[in-house]
């Protein structure tokens, strides 16, 4: 290995929203239950679900501002320009459409899936 060669450490990204500061038990367990990414009963579902787990508000939010930035948007465009994985952003369109199963309905609905198709894939556009 030469004398000069380092190995790059990227930083730890900011985050771009903060989450609601929480107001007793109940909110404890909302919290658990509703920031918990996804996963089925096998273990890279679950490995794959602890790795993000803590990014999920970040990257809900980062979708939703994509859409609304560019005014509508497919699942294939958002995961090309945002430089996500399309199995991260599938489920936060679920969450911000507040039709995800794992949500319980809690979330909201911040997007429609529109009716238009764009190299065959629905287009998303913001409330």
């Amino acid at each position: 290995m030469r004398a000069h060669h380092r190995h790059y450490i990227a930083p730890e990204p900011l985050p771009l929203f903060e989450p609601p500061p929480l107001k007793d038990l109940a909110s404890d367990i909302f919290r658990e239950r509703h920031e918990t990414p996804p996963s089925v009963a096998v273990d890279t579902s679950r490995e794959a679900a602890s790795r993000i787990a803590g990014r999920t508000n970040r990257l809900r939010e980062a979708v939703f501002l994509f859409i609304r930035a560019v005014g509508g948007a497919t699942a294939g465009e958002i995961s090309t320009q945002c430089g996500l994985n399309p199995s991260t952003v599938r489920p936060r369109l679920r969450e911000l459409e507040g039709s995800a199963p794992w949500c319980h309905g809690k979330l909201s609905a911040r997007i429609v899936r529109t009716a238009e198709r764009r190299k065959g894939m629905r287009i998303y556009v913001a409330i």
